[in-house]
């Protein structure tokens, strides 16, 4: 079996969901987009190398409060001639989620997009899609600047406030200068104009000096509906990998109707996707950030399968046009400000961002998704025998390994008739499927730590295994078998592992007479924020030792959907 995968970014899966192996059909009809992405990103202007950060909202479109129908965003930054070069996925819990990336030092000087989608908003791109242009500075790749001009009646962007915003008053109160690493504790307070309630209200908020701060707007919403095919669904339990299955020769279809799934490991793990008359598959993986090595395989071995990895992201894009331009002078001294601090911050290893250790689960015990076997048995139990074959007609009663001239095949008795089953067993070595079994026999006996048996009939959704063998081995991670041909191995991750941003704290007296230069281009950043009762929180953060204008900067969105935006400007001597 060949795989191709098209355009697919890095991906993965731990714990399998419930199953989802049918695929809606597509409909050629107009449908209306319901929900409406907006991202709060720290900044408008970056140097090629700095990180980027922005928390992000999922709005319903009809009542502006945050949606829960999508669990997955998927954020992208195009380059000035539309082509990704960043694509990442990131989790949404109650329709809120936040996230971060580098971007690549190699970048030229230009006009960059972020563009966020969720699953189904792809049934309506280019339109209808959240989009904020940013500018991208490499001081190494000469004056050049590459401008985009877009036409911005194509999608709903960032443009002005909505009217919503000026119903509230977004009070920052803190001091208008300050001097070099002092503390800032800035109080918020946000109250409804019309009757001045107070409301818990979640934001989010950036300080940077005031040439880069950010657009503090939310998205004016402009819905374009075009003739959309309801293709894509709402990832409300997981991720969909889709692709499809074509054939070398056309002439011969394999009888295989189902796609397996499995992962390698000491716990099985197993997923199914039936094959639609179109080719058409399609997998829900869930959204964790677990790199994993995903087997897929037909129902039955073949070589005459090509299976093609649909990208999840986009291949539709906005239309635009570049202009070669020259920076000017005026924004010549501000950007070498920008490109020095981050110079400065990489040569002094000031980092900004810390990755979020995620839980280990692996002393958690965990359940194979076969449940309890009915049969185990243990090798050391027993004396060493050469070959598996002897393994299984000695020590697994009611099992047995026959050579035929077309290869091998394995028996099943079942525990209720006492007659073999006339369908083959699901055999796996390490949880995954083993098609071949000249695979398993080939397996020498010292590697094996034990042998899984359910003798009896296991349902899963529409699929009936009649019977599990799942060979063990000691290292438990498939090391020791060299995969066919008609198998493939894909690493993917679903989403990308969190992080957090990461500032000195200078409250010791050693911290602020450090002689470490802290050349900060973004001072701070929280993507989540939340209110008291009364509509007010504390945001604490310290200056850096670069004098000059600075904006606060805040975005978000009260308990009821309303949404709120505000600025506030400040001094560093």
């Amino acid at each position: 079996m060949l795989i191709t995968l098209i355009s697919a970014p890095g991906l993965s899966a731990q714990g399998w969901l419930p199953g989802d192996p049918g695929i809606p059909p597509v409909k050629n009809i107009v449908i209306e987009p319901d929900e409406l992405i907006s991202l709060h990103i720290d900044r408008d202007r970056y140097i090629a190398g700095e990180n980027i950060w922005f928390s992000i909202y999922n709005l319903d479109r009809k009542s502006g409060q945050l949606s829960e129908k999508s669990i997955i965003a998927y954020v992208e930054l195009l380059n000035p001639w539309n082509t990704p070069v960043v694509q990442r996925r990131f989790h949404l819990s109650a329709g809120r989620g936040e996230g971060s990336f580098i971007l690549p030092d190699s970048l030229s000087s230009g006009t960059y997009t972020v563009r966020a989608y969720t699953s189904h908003m792809k049934n309506f791109l280019p339109d209808n899609c959240f989009m904020q242009n940013i500018e991208i500075y490499n001081p190494f790749k000469g004056p050049d600047f590459f401008r985009k001009v877009t036409n911005p009646g194509l999608y709903y962007a960032v443009r002005a406030a909505s009217a919503d915003i000026n119903r509230f008053d977004v009070n920052i109160k803190a001091d208008t200068i300050y001097g070099r690493r002092q503390k800032i504790a800035a109080n918020i307070i946000i109250r409804n104009s019309n009757t001045d309630q107070p409301g818990i209200t979640y934001f989010s908020i950036a300080v940077t000096p005031a040439e880069a701060s950010g657009t503090c707007r939310w998205p004016d919403v402009q819905t374009v509906i075009n003739n959309a095919t309801e293709r894509y669904d709402y990832e409300s339990d997981g991720h969909y990998l889709c692709g499809d299955v074509r054939y070398r020769n056309p002439g011969v279809i394999d009888s295989s109707d189902f796609l397996y799934m499995s992962v390698q490991g000491k716990v099985a793990e197993f997923r199914y996707a039936r094959i639609d008359s179109s080719g058409r598959f399609r997998f829900l993986l869930p959204p964790d950030s677990k790199l994993r090595n995903l087997v897929l395989q037909p129902e039955h071995a073949t070589g005459n399968m090509v299976l093609e990895i649909e990208s999840s992201f986009s291949r539709i894009m906005p239309e635009s046009r570049v202009i070669n331009e020259t920076i000017p002078d005026s924004l010549l001294e501000v950007l070498s400000g920008l490109s020095f601090n981050y110079q400065a911050a990489k040569i002094y290893g000031t980092r900004m961002k810390k990755e979020i250790e995620e839980i280990d689960n692996s002393t958690l015990k965990k359940r194979r998704f076969y449940g309890i076997p009915e049969m185990e048995v243990l090798l050391d139990d027993y004396i060493s025998l050469p070959t598996m074959q002897e393994v299984f007609f000695e020590l697994v009663p009611g099992i047995i390994i026959r050579e035929r001239k077309s290869g091998y095949d394995l028996k099943i008795t079942n525990p209720l008739t006492g007659n073999f089953y006339d369908e083959p067993p699901l055999v796996m070595i390490d949880g995954v499927i083993i098609n071949d079994l000249k695979v398993l026999v080939d397996l020498d006996p010292e590697t094996v730590e034990k042998i899984e048996v359910v003798k009896t009939p296991y349902l899963i959704g529409e699929l009936v295994l009649h019977g599990i063998v799942n060979v063990i081995t000691r290292s438990g991670d498939f090391s020791r078998v060299t995969m066919p041909e008609y198998a493939v191995i894909l690493p993917y991750r679903v989403i990308d592992k969190p992080a957090v941003f990461t500032a000195p704290d200078y409250s010791d007296e050693q911290g602020r007479l450090s002689r470490k230069p802290d050349f900060r281009n973004t001072l701070f950043w929280d993507p989540l924020v939340k209110t008291n009762s009364s509509g007010e929180a504390e945001v604490v953060f310290w200056t850096s030792d670069l004098p000059g204008m600075y904006e606060i900067n805040i975005h978000g969105i009260t308990a009821d959907g309303k949404k709120i935006a505000g600025t506030k400007k400040f001094r560093v001597r």
